[in-house]
């Protein structure tokens, strides 16, 4: 067994944790507590790649990860900049402020849920600071394990072809929730989903305004497993599918505002384009598309499953479906993943107009 845990495949999570911070320090100072860092890797990559503005408190339970942290921070010459600790996480966040310690942005990357954390990171960072946080256990989240993500979030989850905006959105406003319980709000400004994770970045208001406007923006989600419509659902909406008739089946609450702010992100694309990291400058340009979008996307190869037919060609429904009007682009959160406004017939429509082919039944 190792003594300590590094996940080579979070590469891309570190990345746009570097890029986030970086631009959110821009300018000015900023302190984040890795509250539970292992052996340092997000946070010393943050505290090295970010800006010399930046200050990272490590902590974790393990004394052997906090060791290798420790020798990370003087390998890479961040004694200045670096302080490590070994506390419980929730001891350490509900006493900050007992012990004078101030944090703008708090990390939170356990294994599995965030859920035993949420409450504390939400309570102890500032106002108008940054609460992160990382989910592993992608079942519950997207309705692959219902009963799981009804006891762990308390949220009626489903499976969908959309499955990472569904993660991402209760994930946001399991958050959303639990800060209100304290008279904060929590608002989403980016969200990264993977096949391991989920990862959301919140904006934690410190007033029971705050609050009211995150809850405002909850709400649930309507998907009909017969011909896959999905819409936001309203109580008054009643429960048959308003295309074929079939029972809908009810997601939520979920966050069914923006994912993503539109000023941070472009200037996280800024940051990146400036370091030459295409790929993930790639996937934050089409984020950037996403702003104002509905809260859903289409899976084009689950639907072409679906449909029988052959997955076409995405630019050609993106050039479609704006040619008749609507919005389309490409999703972040899904190579094949279409976002747009166009009415649930036209999209299958044009997806079977545009297929080169039909499957054998």
């Amino acid at each position: 067994m190792k003594p300590a845990f590094f996940n080579p495949l979070a590469r891309a999570t570190r990345d746009f944790a570097v890029l986030l911070y970086g631009s959110r320090a821009s300018g000015s100072s900023l302190r984040l507590l890795d509250a539970l860092s292992g052996v340092g890797a997000r946070g010393i990559r943050v505290a090295n790649e970010s800006g010399a503005g930046i200050s990272v408190h490590l902590n974790d339970a393990n004394p052997t990860a906090v060791d290798i942290a420790g020798r990370n921070c003087e390998l890479n010459g961040l004694g200045d900049r670096c302080t490590v600790g070994r506390e419980e996480a929730n001891v350490l966040m509900y006493s900050a402020s007992r012990m004078g310690l101030k944090f703008d942005s708090i990390d939170i990357d356990p294994f599995g849920s965030p859920v035993p954390f949420v409450e504390a990171a939400v309570s102890t960072v500032r106002p108008g600071g940054i609460v992160a946080l990382t989910a592993t256990d992608l079942s519950a989240l997207t309705g692959r394990a219902q009963a799981s993500g009804r006891r762990k979030y308390f949220l009626a989850l489903w499976r969908t072809d959309f499955p990472q905006d569904v993660a991402a959105r209760a994930l946001t406003a399991y958050a959303a929730i639990r800060a209100a319980s304290r008279e904060r709000g929590a608002k989403p400004v980016f969200a990264h989903v993977d096949t391991q994770y989920v990862r959301v970045y919140l904006e934690v208001g410190g007033s029971a305004r705050a609050a009211d406007d995150s809850l405002d923006h909850l709400g649930y989600l309507a998907y009909c497993p017969r011909c896959l419509y999905r819409g936001v659902h309203r109580p008054e909406d009643g429960s048959s599918c308003p295309l074929c008739g079939g029972e809908l089946r009810m997601i939520g609450p979920l966050w069914l505002g923006d994912l993503f702010d539109a000023a941070l992100v472009r200037d996280m694309l800024r940051i990146s384009d400036g370091l030459g990291w295409h790929q993930r400058s790639k996937v934050l340009g089409r984020m950037l598309q996403e702003v104002g979008m509905p809260p859903y996307y289409y899976s084009m190869d689950r639907v072409a499953d679906f449909l029988g037919i052959c997955v076409p060609r995405m630019e050609s429904m993106l050039d479609s479906l704006i040619s008749k009007g609507y919005r389309a682009v490409r999703s972040g959160m899904h190579e094949l993943g279409l976002r747009t406004d166009a009415p649930h017939a036209v999209v299958m429509e044009e997806m079977r107009r545009l297929s080169s082919c039909r499957c054998a039944a």
